[in-house]
């Protein structure tokens, strides 16, 4: 069997570091059928497995962003899948190849379009967000299968779209290597690449609407103006909202606190655990996420964590995370000066945090993605994925 994987929108963080985990379990797993890969040409060198039947694919005329890449892919690609006579198509983001006949299997890891209206965002993200729940309705009917990055999503997905149960599976993310308590003397490390000194608070959200930094600002400039916090706020990222964020530069200019807030901007993604490892607490704002994998990264790295009493990020941390109504400020605050000056708590929290990132396994979904492909070449009553293997409580 010749299947296409097609991550073309794997540039960082959530796409480039689902590919560059599950590609080379995958090929661990399956050294029979053959894997035609699809990636943007500056990523060739990370999602190379080096395995014989495994083919990378740089597209030169591939757009690199945007509408004018997602029209590529809808309309000259499904041209170059016959051409490869390929006889199943895996696409990483959310869209099918909705012209091609071949059978596709496709994973959902933005939920984002279908909740735009109920946060902020200027009218091109709000065009976009649109044309995005348009073709991600459609693409969630047109494929075989569904891969839902969590529980909750696989839930929301079949009650909001009519789908049947046995078409969707969950398939977490794990833990990338690399992601664990700091080492002695990495704290030197990270003054010398990325130029901090603990103690801080960290928070990695999306620089949008949906992030709420917004909120979390507002909470960190009551604990700083009531003396409860005098270590900076440190927030890595690249900016996906310039009006929300800055609104949030505003806020801290005229409460006096733009210099005790650190963006980072973008953070390669090897640093990142050294950001967890050294920070006091970690704090996730977030009102949306279809997993919220920068929490298993927290987890892993032992990192006391706080978060919003939403799912999935509850099914997630479980009893390894304080919990906050990420809507109000003044709850925020209350919970992250609770941590702040609860040295037995962050330890527990931590000790809990390490545990809790073990039931999370790369290895584990790729298995699981793995037998979908086996039952596109299987006979009709194939067995289930997640009957085959008993699914793990996460609550």
């Amino acid at each position: 069997m010749k299947i296409a994987i097609l991550g073309l929108t794997a540039r960082s963080y959530g796409s480039l570091t689902y590919l560059k985990n599950f590609l080379p379990h995958l090929a661990r797993l399956d050294p029979s059928n053959t894997y035609e890969v699809f990636v943007p040409p500056d990523k060739i060198q990370e999602l190379d497995v080096g395995q014989a039947n495994f083919q990378v694919h740089t597209p030169r005329s591939a757009p690199r962003f945007g509408a004018l890449r997602v029209l590529w892919e809808q309309l000259v690609l499904p041209w170059i899948l016959r051409a490869h006579r390929v006889d199943a198509v895996y696409t990483t983001q959310n869209l099918a190849i909705l012209l091609s006949p071949t059978p596709s299997i496709t994973i959902i890891q933005n939920v984002e379009p279908f909740f735009a209206g109920q946060f902020p965002n200027p009218l091109h993200l709000r065009l976009r967000l649109w044309l995005l729940r348009m073709m991600t309705g459609i693409s969630l009917h047109r494929s075989h299968g569904i891969i839902a990055i969590s529980d909750w999503e696989k839930e929301f997905l079949q009650e909001n779209f009519n789908l049947p149960p046995g078409k969707v599976i969950v398939s977490y993310p794990g833990v990338t290597e690399g992601f664990h308590l700091p080492a002695p003397g990495s704290a030197a490390l990270l003054r010398d690449r990325l130029g901090l000194e603990p103690p801080y608070i960290l928070s990695v959200t999306r620089l949008a609407g949906y992030g709420n930094l917004l909120n979390l600002a507002r909470a960190y400039v009551s604990l700083v103006k009531t003396g409860k916090v005098n270590m900076p706020l440190v927030v890595p990222g690249e900016v996906w909202d310039s009006q929300y964020i800055d609104q949030v530069m505003k806020l801290l200019a005229e409460e006096g606190c733009a210099e005790r807030v650190k963006f980072l901007g973008y953070v390669p993604h090897q640093y990142m655990p050294l950001l967890f490892g050294h920070a006091t607490c970690f704090v996730f704002p977030s009102l949306l996420e279809a997993c919220g994998t920068v929490l298993i990264e927290a987890l892993a790295c032992g990192t006391p964590t706080l978060c919003c009493r939403l799912r999935p990020m509850m099914d997630i941390c479980a009893d390894a995370a304080v919990l906050f109504d990420g809507r109000d400020s003044a709850d925020i605050a209350e919970k992250v000066s609770e941590l702040l000056t609860d040295a037995a708590m962050r330890e527990a929290l931590s000790r809990r945090a390490v545990e809790r990132a073990r039931q999370f396994s790369w290895q584990q979904g790729a298995e699981k993605v793995h037998q979908l492909f086996q039952q596109l070449a299987s006979p009709p009553g194939a067995t289930n994925p997640e009957a085959a293997t008993p699914p793990e409580r996460r609550t």
